[in-house]
């Protein structure tokens, strides 16, 4: 699921050379449109089990039919999702790549490439799952999002 961008500004200090702070990713996953009915207090578990990583271009973020156990929200530079036989998708800062299938717990249908260096903040499934069981206005929120993308009304 590919969502909308983000208001996240480069630091301008160069693909991995500084941390966001757990409030700094907080600000940020507000904007992106899977988080944004999660509350505050609520994306603030979020942000403290995101991690931040790096890519470089050509490098797969993930790839077709491999366990769907992480998403990635784009901070800096560009992903292209592909899928046999289709054109290619391209996502870049404030949108989200692996989503859907990271929250149905299946198989990626796609691969993501980096076309440039890359800089997102990683979610694994586990620690994300873990934190839906013990939030509800978590659930609450991701769900919302997900509902509004199947009818189309995002």
């Amino acid at each position: 699921m590919a969502v909308g961008h983000c208001a996240f500004e480069s630091r301008d200090h160069g693909l991995g050379s500084y941390m966001l702070t757990v409030m700094e990713k907080v600000a940020l996953l507000q904007t992106i449109e899977a988080f944004q009915d999660v509350p505050t207090q609520s994306l603030a578990r979020v942000a403290a089990i995101a991690q931040e990583v790096d890519y470089q271009a050509r490098e797969a973020l993930y790839n077709d039919n491999e366990a769907a156990d992480s998403m990635f929200v784009l901070l800096e530079g560009e992903v292209v999702l592909l899928r046999p036989g289709q054109e290619g998708k391209k996502l870049g800062p404030g949108q989200v790549a692996g989503l859907l299938a990271f929250l149905a717990g299946g198989s990626e249908s796609e691969s993501a490439m980096a076309t440039q260096p890359v800089r997102a903040l990683r979610l694994d499934q586990e620690d994300f799952y873990d934190a839906m069981a013990e939030d509800f206005n978590l659930t609450r929120g991701i769900l919302q999002a997900v509902v509004r993308w199947a009818a189309g009304t995002r």
